[in-house]
């Protein structure tokens, strides 16, 4: 006879068959919550507060970084005032970064990147980027959580190691294995810990929020992996990429899992010399579509997601709720 916990696990490792808007309907009450923090956290005294909180809310990627926080939550109790200020944090946090990150010298570079800094210019860029920071904190400082604040305040810190790690060196040239040690720090570390935050907001043993914490990590890579996959579909803003110097996973694959040394040399010569000239970024453009790589950058992402139920599947409790975070067509 199979035991309890044997029948649990199988239970859970079927994941009901769900839609992306099911999901957002399920969940919009408390959605709007988190929006609703986001806006109250910033203060209408700030200049450009309005603006400031419909960018942070603008992009699906923060939709599936706060369902990852509300259904984690979920696991233990139904969601907070506490819930959705820490739900807030993790996005002032994010857009913080994204100030912070962008700030370039020259004014071509300004016009080309359509970011936050397009709107408000370097000079104010940096200092909202500090407000944001320092406002993360003081509403962390708050909620009187250690563990909540210890696992924000080490995500923050490795958001700024990652920004480090990607200035290293030339992101056209970078390995895939050096864009995931980027792009876990400064983007998928907020996944995780929004997920080990529920955990501690719910009361949970360290092993718990330990393991949420990567099962987080890995949807927050998935994430970015889907978003870089959608790139692909512009070919325009693979052009600003490349002229930018962006670290783009595309790119990382193109040069160092699909094109042969000589070729690769080859390309790399000519981006030493001259990122916007029309004939290389055409030249990589056709690359891209000659070695198609849709079919290895989805099968990164799922293999993520693979991960990231792992994680949920070795957990004790009933986690099927989140479960269907695990799915490419959900995140």
């Amino acid at each position: 006879m199979q035991s309890f916990h044997q029948q649990q696990f199988e239970s859970k490792d079927r994941i009901e068959d769900i839609s992306f808007e099911t999901i957002r309907k399920e969940n919009k009450h408390f959605l709007e919550q988190v929006q609703n923090a986001v806006k109250d956290n910033i203060g209408l005294s700030l200049p450009f507060s309005s603006e400031i909180a419909n960018h942070i809310l603008l992009y699906d990627k923060v939709l599936t970084r706060t369902l990852v926080l509300l259904k984690s939550a979920c696991l233990f109790d139904k969601p907070d005032k506490s819930v959705f200020d820490i739900g807030s944090t993790l996005e002032l946090l994010n857009a913080a970064s994204n100030l912070h990150q962008h700030i370039k010298s020259t004014e071509k570079s300004r016009s080309i990147q359509k970011n936050y800094k397009n709107i408000w210019g370097n000079e104010v860029s940096v200092l909202l980027g500090d407000y944001l920071l320092s406002t993360s904190f003081q509403i962390l400082t708050k909620l009187g959580n250690l563990d909540v604040l210890e696992c924000i305040s080490l995500a923050t810190k490795n958001i700024s190691h990652g920004q480090v790690l990607e200035i290293s060196e030339s992101n056209h040239f970078a390995t895939i294995k050096h864009w995931r040690k980027v792009i876990r720090g400064k983007f998928a570390g907020l996944f995780g810990a929004g997920a080990q935050s529920a955990a501690y907001w719910g009361g949970a043993d360290n092993l718990t929020a330990s393991i949420l914490f990567s099962f987080g990590e890995h949807v927050g890579m998935a994430v970015q992996l889907k978003t870089d996959l959608n790139d692909l579909r512009n070919e325009n803003l693979i052009k600003q990429k490349i002229i930018n110097n962006e670290l783009w996973s595309p790119i990382c694959f193109l040069f160092h899992e699909c094109m042969p040394d000589t070729q690769r040399l080859e390309i790399s010569k000519k981006l030493q010399n001259e990122f916007e000239d029309p004939e290389i970024l055409n030249e990589i453009i056709n690359l891209i579509k000659e070695y198609d790589l849709t079919d290895i950058i989805k099968s990164e992402a799922e293999h993520e997601l693979k991960l990231a139920k792992e994680c949920l599947l070795n957990l004790k409790i009933d986690t099927r709720p989140i479960l269907p975070l695990t799915q490419f067509k959900i995140i």
